[in-house]
């Protein structure tokens, strides 16, 4: 996820390279398909050509302007094929995932109401440092409680899924700086379980959660609807 405004071209291929060098030489990952680029303040229309051309088939970008992201939340096109402006037979289409809110961490990534979404950073439960700013921080979640926050995070993931044309909600957790340390993947992780096991196991809930990974999604909205379902666009986006 390098800058897109000012690298050069010749750059970026350097990281990319460098960068997937890593990947082989330390755990023999050769086949990365999906792009992570949340915070290059604006995407470049050359960045999913050099993506395209090496290897990659999906990206995910969320540095775009409110505008857009409201125009294209309204027509269901958040997922397009990332399309060069003198591409006219779609050869150098690269499927995009564009998030729909303002930010990347988790008030605004699992729905629309963040004072919501921050109660569910359990990163944010009392004695770990971070608060949520709308006055409302997490709490553990029990027997006594799960049905109803269960039931309130779901709302916010509804209505997350109907601005997109599969059944598959991408939910990221996390924010800048974070599982630094186990304790918080503990928390984040023995929470949400709790979470999941009550939702799919509710028949009337008609949900399937579970941690995934961000291939994962892209899998699962490619199962359910083929490339040729999705608009094109072309152009960049600072």
């Amino acid at each position: 996820m390098p800058d897109e405004a000012c690298s050069h071209w010749y750059s970026v291929l350097q990281s990319l390279t460098e960068g997937q060098t890593w990947l082989k030489n330390t755990f023999n990952i050769s086949n990365v398909k999906s792009s992570w680029a949340i915070d290059p303040f604006g995407h470049s229309s050359v960045m999913p050509l050099i993506l395209k051309e090496s290897g990659f088939e999906n990206v995910l970008i969320q540095r775009t302007h409110y505008s857009v992201k409201k125009y294209l939340s309204q027509r269901q096109q958040l997922e397009f094929k990332w399309r060069q402006i003198w591409d006219t037979k779609g050869t150098t289409d690269l499927f995009t995932h564009m998030m729909p809110f303002y930010s990347y961490d988790q008030p605004h990534t699992c729905g629309p109401d963040p004072k919501i979404c921050c109660q569910f950073d359990f990163k944010r439960l009392p004695g770990y440092g971070v608060s949520c700013p709308w006055k409302s921080p997490p709490v553990p979640i029990t027997d006594d409680n799960v049905a109803r926050r269960a039931e309130m995070l779901l709302d916010q993931w509804r209505k997350k899924s109907v601005l997109y044309k599969t059944r598959s909600v991408l939910i990221p957790l996390g924010d800048d700086f974070r599982y630094t340390q186990s304790v918080e993947w503990e928390a984040q992780r023995s929470n949400y379980e709790k979470l999941f096991e009550y939702m799919n196991n509710e028949a009337s809930l008609n949900v399937e959660a579970k941690f995934g990974t961000l291939q994962e999604y892209f899998d699962s909205v490619h199962q359910e609807k083929p490339l040729s379902s999705f608009p094109s666009l072309s152009g960049d986006f600072f």
